[in-house]
């Protein structure tokens, strides 16, 4: 892909450049079963459907949600984060691959690669630690960071603030989810591309705004 007149890419993390496997759903089902056992055998069905419904979107947003009390949805945040972090201690996230080459492509031609996610800023950063990418993220956030999840465009006007984005349409936004689709529209960026590595199959993702679908971020390298 060409990438003249670009200067920023901003890519999610869970199923568009780490390979999720259903980690987290895991982490979910871990979180649901310990924050509500009371309730976790009626609704688990609902809970689940909701969740993946809801991926890319923050935690404690959708915890929120569901629970309908911001305490018991700190708690299982604090579950799913438990849980995800020990699957990233065991080493089972992993790149998806061609992330790193498109990485280092980037770098090589001076256009900033920025990183946003539905995790916190504790789980992202463990992710970037354990694939070793920190030489390659010039900007990254997270909802604690920038106020809001998505969809709103809150955590991609701070990558641009980070790395001095002239205008949003020079930038592309790559995500696996509906809410990726919507924040990279109501951000303005220039294109707003959508992976199959992920969540939300290709009618979703165009219903939200998708410029354009592809099978996995590989195919930009």
């Amino acid at each position: 892909m060409e990438f003249k007149n670009y200067e920023l890419i901003a890519f999610d993390v869970a199923g568009t450049t780490v390979n999720d496997d259903g980690v987290v759903l895991r982490a979910f089902e871990s979180a649901f079963e310990e924050s509500q056992p009371e309730n976790w055998q009626e609704r688990r069905n609902q809970w689940l459907e909701y969740a993946n419904e809801t991926m890319g979107r923050s935690k404690i947003e959708v915890f929120t949600d569901l629970f309908g009390d911001i305490e018991k949805a700190r708690r299982a945040t604090t579950l799913f984060e438990e849980a995800y972090l020990a699957e990233v201690e065991k080493g089972e996230i992993k790149a998806i691959p061609g992330t790193e080459q498109l990485f280092y492509h980037l770098n090589n031609a001076g256009i900033a690669v920025g990183v946003t996610t539905g995790f916190s800023k504790r789980i992202l950063d463990a992710i970037i630690q354990a694939l070793e990418w920190s030489a390659l993220i010039d900007c990254s956030s997270t909802p604690e960071e920038a106020g809001r999840g998505r969809p709103s465009p809150a955590m991609l006007e701070h990558l641009a603030r980070q790395v001095s984005l002239s205008t949003p349409n020079h930038s592309i936004v790559i995500g696996d989810t509906q809410a990726d689709m919507e924040a990279g529209v109501a951000f303005g960026a220039g294109q707003v591309i959508g992976v199959r590595t992920g969540a939300h199959r290709d009618a979703k993702l165009i219903a939200s705004g998708a410029t354009s679908i592809i099978n996995s971020v590989a195919d930009l390298s």
